[in-house]
């Protein structure tokens, strides 16, 4: 899982900045989004505040940032610096790309490996510099939605559907709701018990009664599991903390690519064994990967 690249693409980003993104079809990273194809409406900024939750939480940084600053140069001493900082801050405060037009956009992406498409939408701002209208600043999009869902980290074939399905839909709310994201990612972490046989009246003894199995696997869903709590009664869930708690899940979800690997090899491992003399081995030889147990 590249993490670097889905934070960059949390937030606004320079349109030609755009990075390519997995195809979900040939999972090759060459998904690469066509201007030409780009659209757009304009909408108005009370509309954005209401409706989208990443224009809203950047809207509301950028006032808090504007906001600390003033106060600063409200402090400081002198004249001509203060006063040379303040209109260097309302200037940067004036172009910045979320004062400029919003307009709602629809994208299409297309993989060069496969030629295969996606379609996106989202929020495309156009900053504005009414003092230099000859001077254009890049044009900044947040895509919000990509039909078929691309998945963060790839889904091993041997993963359950019911976790790819319940993960598949927090990799879709990622984009535009990470409380729901979160949501999602504990329903996964409960069907990924659920596979396990776990027994437990919540998810909190379900990992608990998974750690006598599987206990670093269990001890790394802890956090997880708040995570996903965070998502499911609170608002604080930010993507780098979903980014973080994908990254883990991934590395948990690979205990059914061992498993499947290890069956794979016992029929070698016996004829080995047969071959070289059974008696002459001195350690005891699993047959099978620990089974959950029952609380």
């Amino acid at each position: 899982m590249d993490l670097s690249l889905w934070e960059r693409i949390s937030g606004f980003i320079e349109l030609d900045c755009y990075p390519n993104l997995p195809c979900p079809y040939c999972k090759k990273t060459e998904l690469q989004l066509e201007q030409d194809s780009l659209q757009t409406k304009p909408i108005s900024q009370e509309t954005l505040l209401s409706s989208s939750k990443k224009y809203k939480l950047e809207h509301n940084n950028k006032r808090n940032t504007l906001k600390s600053k003033q106060e600063t140069l409200s402090q400081s001493d002198g004249f001509w610096l203060p006063l040379i900082d303040a209109i260097s801050v309302a200037y940067q405060d004036l172009t910045h790309p979320l004062n400029g037009e919003a307009y709602l956009m629809t994208v299409f992406l297309t993989c060069h490996s496969c030629l295969k498409h996606v379609s996106a939408s989202g929020v495309l701002l156009k900053p504005q510099n009414p003092f230099d209208k000859n001077k254009v600043k890049p044009d900044h999009i947040k895509i919000e939605h990509f039909s078929p869902t691309i998945p963060i980290f790839p889904l091993s074939s041997n993963i359950p559907k019911t976790i790819c399905d319940e993960l598949i839909d927090a990799f879709k709310h990622f984009h535009f709701d990470p409380s729901s994201s979160a949501s999602k990612l504990r329903r996964a972490i409960e069907q990924f018990c659920n596979d396990m046989q776990v027994e437990g009246s919540n998810l909190n003894r379900k990992v608990q009664s998974l750690a006598k199995v599987y206990p670093e696997e269990a001890s790394y869903l802890e956090p997880l599991k708040l995570v996903g709590n965070e998502g499911t009664h609170g608002s604080s869930v930010e993507e780098l903390d979903l980014l973080y708690s994908f990254q883990i899940f991934q590395f948990v979800l690979e205990l059914y690519d061992r498993k499947e690997r290890f069956d794979a090899l016992q029929d070698t491992y016996k004829k080995l064994a047969e071959k070289m003399g059974s008696n002459k081995l001195q350690l005891e030889h699993k047959k099978s990967l620990p089974s959950a147990v029952k609380q």
